[in-house]
């Protein structure tokens, strides 16, 4: 068992401390302001449940009851349009609450919380790092093995990174009113977008997500009245005219990064203290959570198995480096789509140039291969990869090949490459799906086969002379 400290008790500093210490591991957790407080990210996308639900912290987030996300209204490149999620799958929260119940989860797991604390040194001597903690005016050290950074893009400032895209302030008010919208709200403005966010408690965040040297140049004696203007330029509160600020206007920054050392041996950066996205995914905490739980598995090899040190660090860095990457071309296509419809500097900005593409490979006739008598492709490759195996980090052998986004090594639960290093040529898929019985359903073969021959993984037998081709 070791000793584990986290920085920081937002959704990936609690979540990564429980899964340590679901893990056997004593775990701290120091948090420096006192809960529940104030913190943007009230909307949160599907996926957000899911993850908590691998931590066994979901039913603390069920019993709140918050309220479910029916739908967005979307006013981007073309007329505004109700974007409906019929499944009701977002939430909205109030992050003070939200996060108090995440961290009183953690606590529930024999997590010990210091709240609120600071660390007024940290140093490292020989095997253990030394934490001098001030909680709430009781002074005490903790001698821990490994230390995970939560902090927030407080922490990240401090760190070496790379801004992954253009810089940008968001800038919020809250409001109350008597007839403030009741869904979420985006919009594209001239050199800007808005985002409007109901909250349990009755209140109205408006956010506008503007260039910081463009914002802090407009004119307004003041960030309120520069604010206000920005707001007059939207439909956000075209029906709340009578509404009230009810706390001073803020502005924080919201340039997406990825940290420059995110992962050590002995040390982990989570949530945004490793990685921010572009904001126009709404997705920040659901990311946030994702590195705590890939974050947990990284940590639990580091300090188990030394000897998968190398895989455990590649792994969490190129884990990293593709989502950052994903992410920004996701938020680049669609800046890009105003960028062509109304062509200001905000937008061709952050749009970037369009990349050019390959084209895609022809469509596979998977139905007509059905019967026919198929190998493996001769551009497949088994290439060996890091990756996530139960409670550790792993080198496993991955499929490569055009077709594929990047490297494969499960699908449907199953790892790939046995099933398909001792696969003898000229069956069909039935056949194949037949021969893993001993392995699976065959259902389950069938699926996995008709998605290898969909993605050119199988493909007809070299010399068949079948109809298909």
């Amino acid at each position: 068992m070791a000793e584990i400290c986290v920085i920081g008790a937002g959704p990936a500093g609690s979540v990564f401390a429980t899964r340590m210490a679901q893990l056997g591991h004593q775990v701290h957790l120091i948090e420096r302001q006192r809960f529940p407080r104030a913190h943007l990210g009230e909307s949160l996308s599907a996926g957000v449940m899911t993850l908590l639900r691998a931590a066994d912290m979901h039913e603390t987030i069920e019993a709140a009851q918050f309220p479910r996300v029916k739908g967005v209204w979307v006013k981007w490149a073309e007329e505004a349009w109700l974007r409906e999620d019929t499944g009701e799958t977002g939430l909205l929260v109030d992050r003070g609450v939200f996060d108090l119940r995440l961290a009183e989860r953690a606590r529930h797991f024999g997590v010990r919380i210091y709240q609120p604390a600071r660390i007024v040194e940290q140093t490292r001597d020989g095997a253990k790092w030394h934490l001098a903690i001030d909680a709430d005016g009781v002074s005490s050290e903790i001698c821990a093995d490994f230390v995970a950074d939560a902090g927030g893009r407080r922490s990240a400032s401090q760190a070496r990174g790379a801004r992954t895209g253009a810089s940008t302030l968001a800038v919020y008010g809250y409001w109350l009113g008597a007839k403030l919208p009741t869904m979420p709200r985006i919009e594209a403005g001239q050199d800007g977008w808005y985002w409007g966010v109901p909250l349990p408690d009755g209140s109205y965040n408006t956010l506008a997500f503007v260039d910081p040297a463009g914002f802090r140049s407009a004119p307004g004696a003041t960030m309120t009245e520069r604010f206000l203007r920005l707001l007059d330029r939207s439909t956000l509160m075209q029906d709340g005219r009578d509404a009230e600020l009810i706390a001073p206007v803020r502005a924080i920054d919201a340039t997406p990064y990825l940290s420059g050392d995110c992962v050590a041996p002995t040390k982990i950066r989570l949530g945004d203290a490793a990685l921010a996205i572009d904001p126009i995914s709404s997705s920040g905490v659901q990311k946030a959570l994702q590195t705590a739980l890939s974050g947990a598995i990284v940590a639990n090899t580091l300090l188990r198995r030394p000897g998968s040190t190398d895989a455990a660090l590649d792994f969490y860095r190129a884990q990293l480096g593709d989502a950052s990457e994903r992410h920004r071309r996701w938020a680049a296509g669609h800046y890009r789509e105003v960028a062509e419809y109304g062509d200001r500097p905000f937008w061709r900005q952050r749009a970037g140039a369009v990349a050019t593409e390959a084209a895609p490979p022809p469509p596979i006739d998977a139905h007509g291969l059905a019967s026919t008598p198929v190998e493996l492709s001769r551009e497949l490759e088994f290439v060996a990869t890091p990756c996530l195996q139960g409670d550790f980090v792993s080198v496993a052998s991955a499929l490569h090949h055009p077709r594929l986004a990047a490297p494969l090594v499960f699908l449907g639960g199953r790892e790939l490459a046995p099933l398909l290093k001792t696969l003898a040529p000229g069956r069909t898929p039935l056949e194949i799906a037949q021969s893993w019985s001993n392995r699976m359903p065959l259902e389950s073969g069938m699926a996995i086969a008709g998605w290898l021959v969909t993605h050119g993984i199988l493909v007809e037998q070299h010399g068949h002379s079948g109809a298909v081709s």
